[in-house]
This record gives structure tokens, C-alpha cells and sequence, in this order.
């Protein structure tokens, strides 16, 4: 039985949230509070979090991730990503939290954007994949906008916070962990292979390199139109890339290989095969 209000010792509430869900809430910087869940955060950056935030202030990828993230690899699913940095002050605060508020309000991350609420995917005890978006309610004991009066469904709030764009540029990302889940924990991915993913999640200026300055479009075969986009759309490039992993990876028919290579592949997997049963 879910009891209103209700909370885990991580101020979770134990209930699912819906699309239809109605919650009471606001935020503003008339609040007491205003600013105190800014700090002392564990936030993991999504692809598209790191693409806005970086263009905001005028850096590469390599700047943004060099001064701003730190990696961390989850503990369940063995995936690396980058979470943001705290500075190192006595409240452990946000690098772009001032007492005025944020100084990349437009562009801040997917969490912020969410809080209250969270996103079942980026909690670790959300293991299983269960075929349907849900959500859960962070109530922090310092907090006050929960005795707000303004009332909001959880699509309501989604639209009015501005993330259906951020879960569009994301989807590639969020497939490709459901994917990694449904395989279990024990089929780890290799070293490379994680870097695979860690590049593509966090570094679309390394990616756009990896497919137009290397081998990449000798091995792929990528329609002229797509490759003219992605070219110039860093978003364009973001989906490419977890396309292509998930090809790559999962076996999954998104990215193709040429002919040619698609031959030595099944060349070199032969070999492989036949080597591995005459070491039995």
C-alpha cells in the first residue's frame, strides 16, 4: 500500500507516477528554499545535456567533459557515463548555481528539469526493462514547494519544463541501456566497447571524427542525405551514433556494413570459431 507522502530514507517516494499523474508543485526565487537542492549532487549528464551545455559556454567536448564532469561507471550495468562536478566548497555546490539562480537556466540538464521528479531509467534499482515510461517523486526534507497550490500532471509538467526535446535527442541513448539490461549483467561489454559507448554518449566532436576521419564509411554503407546531416547537426550525429552501436554491438540492422566488409567479418568469425574449437 503507497501511503501520500511516504517517503525512503533517500526521500524516494514508493509509488509509480504515470503520465496522467497529478502532483503539486513550484519553484521560484521568492522560495526559502530557492537554490538548496542545487548542491551535493550525484547528476548524471545525458548525450544531449553535455551537446547543450557545452555550446552554451563556447567548449569542445574534450574543455566540457575536462572541467565540468568526472566518469563514473554504474555499478549494475558496468555502462560508463559522466555525472557533473561539484565544486569543492563546504556545500559541494553546483558550478552554475549562484544565489540569483542558474547561470545556464535555458540550457540546464534533464534532471533539473525534471525535479521533482525523477526518471525510473536513471535508477540503478530500476533494473528490469518493463515496456513502459513511469516516474518516481524526490521530496527533500528542505523543500517547500510541495505546499504549493499549482497542480500539474506529470505530462504537464514535461511540456512546461521543455523535455520532450531532451527525451527525443536521448532515445538512442536510453534504447541502448534497455538493451544492455535485457542482455543481463553478466554479458559485461568490453574495454572497447564501452569506450564505444562512453564516445558516442559524451563526445559527439571525438564521434563526428570516428566516422568522417577514419575507416568508418569505407566499412559502413550510409546514405548520401544522412551523411550531409550529420555532417552539420550534432544531434543528427548523436542518433547516428547509437545506431550504429547498437548494430555494431547488439546485432541490431540500423547501420549497415558494406559487402566487403560484411564478408571479412564472417571471414574472420570463421576463424575465430575454428580456432576456439581446436583449443578445446
Amino acid at each position: 500500500m503507497n501511503i501520500p507522502g511516504e517517503t525512503y530514507q533517500d526521500g524516494i517516494e514508493p509509488r509509480k507516477y504515470t503520465i496522467e499523474s497529478k502532483f503539486k508543485f513550484a519553484c521560484h526565487k521568492g522560495m526559502e528554499c530557492y537554490t538548496h537542492c542545487c548542491s551535493d549532487l550525484n547528476m548524471i549528464l545525458t548525450p544531449y545535456d553535455i551537446i547543450q551545455m557545452k555550446n552554451r559556454l563556447g567548449l569542445t567536448c574534450d574543455q566540457f567533459l575536462a572541467i565540468y564532469t568526472k566518469p563514473e561507471m554504474l555499478a549494475r550495468t558496468k555502462l560508463p557515463v559522466a555525472t557533473l562536478k561539484m565544486l569543492d566548497d563546504d556545500k559541494k555546490s553546483c558550478p552554475f548555481i549562484t544565489p540569483e539562480g542558474c547561470t545556464i537556466y535555458e540550457d540546464r540538464p534533464l534532471s533539473c528539469r525534471y525535479y521533482p521528479l525523477g526518471i525510473a531509467a536513471f535508477r540503478e534499482q530500476e533494473i528490469q526493462p518493463t515496456g513502459e515510461d513511469f516516474y518516481f517523486m524526490v521530496r527533500e526534507s528542505h523543500c517547500l514547494g510541495f505546499q504549493a497550490d499549482n497542480e500539474w500532471t506529470v505530462g504537464e509538467w514535461r511540456k512546461d519544463q521543455g523535455v520532450e526535446v531532451y527525451d527525443d535527442a536521448n532515445q538512442g541513448w536510453m534504447e541502448f541501456m534497455l538493451r544492455k539490461k535485457s542482455f543481463g549483467f553478466q554479458a559485461d561489454l568490453s574495454e572497447e566497447s564501452r569506450g564505444m559507448f562512453f564516445m558516442v554518449s559524451s563526445n559527439v566532436d571525438r564521434l563526428g571524427r570516428f566516422v568522417f576521419e577514419s575507416s568508418f564509411l569505407d566499412k559502413y554503407d550510409v546514405e548520401k542525405d544522412l551523411l550531409e546531416q550529420i555532417k552539420t547537426d550534432e544531434v543528427a550525429l548523436l542518433k547516428f551514433g547509437f545506431n550504429w552501436l547498437q548494430s555494431a554491438l547488439f546485432g541490431a540492422n540500423k547501420v549497415k556494413l558494406k559487402d566487403h566488409a560484411l564478408n571479412t567479418y564472417k571471414e574472420n568469425a570463421k576463424k575465430a570459431a575454428k580456432a576456439a574449437r581446436a583449443r578445446r
